[in-house]
């Protein structure tokens, strides 16, 4: 069997063996972009992310609330609205006449919240003797909350007040925001008490550590007027 190779079939070998460039249509279409395909996150990554979100969206939430310098004594009682009773009525301390006392907790039903309040029951009487007309308990709480802790506390006794600061307006407005993410899940009251009268500050007694009671104790508020 002879194994040459016509010339015309020789040709058709070089020919096949030519490099294949590709045309200019067919380098566009490989050059366009891959389609990004999204890989989903593992769920406990998606949940710290979630988490990391809202953390920072709360403190950005405080640091807003947190932007009024402290009140201190001689300054303006705030003008502002906020619950008591119910969901109806409302209290504004900058319109109260004569001396009042406002005493300042960062959650109702707290273990340190619960302990400041009852020297101001048990007291009230020696306040009124000192010139003061009320006495009114603020928490950063749903008014729902603040009048069941009322009733823990206070019982029938229809002394000292207890109002609901529960958008926390009122404690921005005073400049004594306590940043309760860790605790509370949100801003809150400083602990404190302030003494008022006919809509300015005449005492200002601010807790140095939120988990104590000192200052803000109703014997050393009593001592100040």
């Amino acid at each position: 069997m002879s194994l040459r190779l016509s010339p015309t079939s020789a040709s058709r070998i070089v020919k096949s063996n030519r490099v294949f460039r590709p045309s200019v249509a067919s380098r566009s279409i490989t050059s366009l972009a891959r389609p990004t395909v999204q890989i989903p996150l593992p769920k406990q990554y998606r949940m710290a992310s979630v988490l990391q979100a809202t953390a920072k969206a709360a403190h950005s939430a405080v640091a807003s609330l947190a932007s009024a310098a402290p009140i201190k004594v001689g300054d303006a009682v705030p003008d502002v609205d906020i619950r008591i009773n119910d969901l109806e009525d409302k209290v504004n301390f900058s319109k109260l006449q004569g001396k009042n006392i406002l005493v300042l907790v960062p959650g109702a039903f707290s273990p340190t919240c619960s302990s400041q309040v009852p020297g101001y029951l048990e007291q009230f009487s020696t306040f009124q003797s000192k010139g003061v007309k009320d006495i009114y308990v603020v928490a950063v709480n749903d008014m729902f909350v603040v009048n069941a802790w009322k009733e823990k506390l206070a019982g029938e006794k229809n002394t000292v007040k207890f109002a609901a600061d529960d958008t926390s307006a009122l404690a921005s407005k005073l400049g004594l925001v306590l940043d309760g993410q860790a605790i509370f899940g949100g801003p809150r009251l400083q602990r404190g008490a302030l003494v008022i009268e006919d809509g300015k500050v005449l005492h200002v007694a601010v807790e140095p550590s939120p988990g104590e009671v000192t200052v803000s104790h109703a014997d050393e508020v009593l001592k100040s007027l």
